[in-house]
């Protein structure tokens, strides 16, 4: 059953990727300006994320646009021909040590505000860049040249049952019988 909640058996393509993910940030962002009244360009962040925190509207949809990133990028990465299951528990494993290695190493910490490191960030940023260009796979298997024939040619395929019977019935034979 979670395969199907977090999307780890449905594929999505890239363009439908990015365009998820642009609707639903440009969602949080639209909500966040109407919950707090401010751009977040137009103040200091450390104030627009005290009014955001306070907002339990915006905490609820800030919870939402996590999972739904997540259920688009498990989508995504198994239309990339990977398993969504140790792709992301990896991810999240990386993102946990790095945030741990942030709190108890402030020095390595991007800025003070950061809660992660360099190396967190260019993990984050390799992923999603493979998300957006990484072509799609796995959905269908090419015939490798080792499968053609000696000649060179591909191999014959024999004609399917519903080829066969429709030929026979073209033929005039009903039933086993000729008329």
């Amino acid at each position: 059953m979670l395969n199907y909640l977090f999307g780890f058996n449905a594929r999505i393509g890239r363009v439908a990727f990015f365009f998820c993910t642009f609707v639903v940030g440009l969602g949080f962002v639209m909500l966040a300006y109407g919950a707090t009244g401010n751009v977040p360009s137009s103040g200091r962040m450390d104030v627009l994320l005290a009014q955001a925190s306070a907002s339990q509207p915006l905490l609820f949809a800030f919870y939402g646009v996590i999972v739904i990133c997540f259920m688009l990028q498990s989508m995504r990465v198994r239309d990339i021909g990977w398993d969504p299951v140790c792709i992301m528990a990896g991810w999240i494993a990386l993102m946990v040590i790095d945030w741990t290695v942030a709190q108890k190493f402030p020095e390595y910490a991007l800025t003070y505000q950061h809660t992660g490191t360099a190396v967190g960030a260019l993990a984050n940023a390799a992923l999603n860049l493979v998300l957006l260009f990484w072509p799609s796979g796995g959905l269908y298997k090419e015939q490798e040249p080792d499968d053609a024939g000696s000649d060179g040619a591909w191999p014959s395929v024999p004609p399917a049952a519903a080829t066969s019977r429709i030929a026979r019935i073209a033929g005039g034979e009903f039933g086993g019988k000729a008329r």
